[in-house]
């Protein structure tokens, strides 16, 4: 059996309108709704969409062929469902998947699930193929080694930093009549008609990793933050943790979904609320305006001097993944409005991207047990060329982040700058975020807990 797997958003469904639901617990929840009544109508991108992939489904079903389609998606299971419901699409529910995270979706436990239903007599999962609008859907392919189609209607290049073709799709199509084609290929000869083979992205982009087999762990010698983010801020009385909670979920995580043109311009970021209606999210390049002073205090704090490099930490992801690498915008503002105050005695200087992610990783926020330095090593390097080629009179780097739990990617940083030697041993690495998660105790009542205790001990 072959699978066929479409991305849903941009790919099969204009869903434009839906987006800024889907940013929020409560807008998850009312675009359904809204989408049932017809409040909401999204769009096709061609009349006869619909109409190919039913007769794909018809085709699966009455046994002409034995590829299945089915739809993998990294918006919610119910607003998936319910968009294909409304077009018309005969996919059953069973085969469509909404949370996916790609491109970090679990791939053996997809196929287990297609396997349990028993569709074919040799139930074996034998040939893939991805189609889909965005890198995220084509490194998926790659983490699946499977080849993958570029649709290419649902992309605007303006709104990302790199070209597509940087991202490696094995087709790509312009238009539904291009695709029709490359899926009568899958469905003939599978995954050999695309004479796929898996990139190495690590070599194709000059990357440099660490000796996996013999290397020391190095940490930083302190890691600074401006806020504290409690993801439990609604179990406490504390505006500074509601505040700040709606200013990293808001604001400074979805940034890296929003073009960096609009981040400059202080395009409005709209969030479905929970009694109904949008609010706007906090403007990144107004807190980045004031953090920058959170920053320069810290580093008088710790009486850095001289030139600073400050280095961008790597997404979870490759940075053709998000349209804006969120870190490298907030080093490139610092950069120049620090640089510009008389009373500092330190310069930033920030050469961009020195270290990257060549192969998707889970989030950290996302990973149960134990977080391990090696997870964050073996999926990133130094790009090759900046050996060498940095400022000789550098008195000082730091690593900069959006969010640290447990610090390990800033010292997996560290780890890779002094392993490969890109300063001098004598240079201190610092690691500085604009929050760092925190996990207070529940506010007690310490009258009622000292009157609970007399109460116990003249029992006893």
């Amino acid at each position: 059996m072959k699978l066929l797997i479409f991305d849903l958003d941009f790919t099969l469904v204009n869903t434009t309108i839906c987006q800024d639901y889907l940013k929020t617990r409560a807008g998850r929840e009312a675009i359904v709704e809204k989408l049932d009544s017809g409040e909401v109508v999204t769009e096709l991108y061609f009349a006869d969409t619909v109409e190919y992939v039913n007769s794909l489904v018809e085709r699966f079903n009455s046994g002409e062929s034995d590829t299945l389609p089915i739809v993998l998606s990294d918006s919610p299971q119910l607003y998936c469902e319910k968009v294909l419901e409304k077009q018309g699409f005969k996919i059953q529910p069973d085969f469509i998947y909404g949370n996916a995270h790609k491109p970090c979706t679990d791939w053996e436990a997809l196929i287990e699930d297609v396997k349990r239903y028993e569709l074919v007599e040799k139930n074996v999962v034998s040939d893939f193929l991805v189609v889909g609008d965005s890198p995220r859907d084509i490194f998926f392919g790659h983490e699946s080694e499977s080849p993958s189609v570029w649709a290419k209607w649902g992309y605007n290049a303006d709104d990302h930093m790199f070209p597509f073709h940087t991202c490696k799709p094995t087709r790509t199509a312009t238009t539904l009549d291009e695709l029709k084609g490359y899926v009568e290929e899958f469905i003939e000869g599978g995954e050999e008609a695309f004479d796929y083979e898996k990139p190495n992205f690590q070599e194709d982009w000059d990357i440099q990793t660490i000796d996996l087999e013999n290397y020391q762990v190095h940490e930083v010698e302190a890691i600074g933050h401006a806020r504290e983010y409690v993801p439990e801020f609604h179990e406490f009385d504390n505006p500074n943790y509601t505040a700040n909670f709606f200013e990293v979920n808001w604001m400074l995580k979805p940034a890296k979904d929003v073009p960096e043109s609009d981040l400059w311009k202080k395009v409005p970021q709209r969030f479905y609320k929970q009694g109904g209606g949008f609010a706007e999210a906090k403007h990144l390049i107004q807190k980045a305006g004031g953090y920058k002073f959170f920053f320069k205090r810290w580093l008088e704090e710790q009486g850095v001097t001289g030139k600073v490099l400050l280095v961008p930490v790597p997404s979870s992801v490759p940075a053709e993944c998000n349209k804006t690498h969120t870190v490298k915008l907030i080093a490139t503002w610092w950069e120049q409005w620090l640089n510009k105050e008389e009373d500092i005695n330190f310069k930033l200087i920030h050469e961009h991207l020195l270290i990257e992610r060549f192969q998707p990783k889970m989030p950290t926020r996302a990973q149960k047990g134990k977080r391990c330095i090696e997870d964050q090593l073996k999926t990133m390097g130094l790009f090759r060329g900046v050996l060498g080629h940095l400022p000789d009179d550098i008195s000082a780097v730091v690593f900069l982040d959006d969010v640290t739990t447990s610090g390990q990617s800033i010292n997996a940083m560290a780890t890779i700058f002094r392993e490969l030697e890109v300063v001098p041993e004598h240079i201190p690495l610092y690691g500085y975020v604009w929050f760092k998660t925190h996990h207070p105790e529940p506010d007690f009542d310490f009258d009622k807990l000292i009157e609970l205790a007399d109460n116990v001990a003249a029992d006893n």
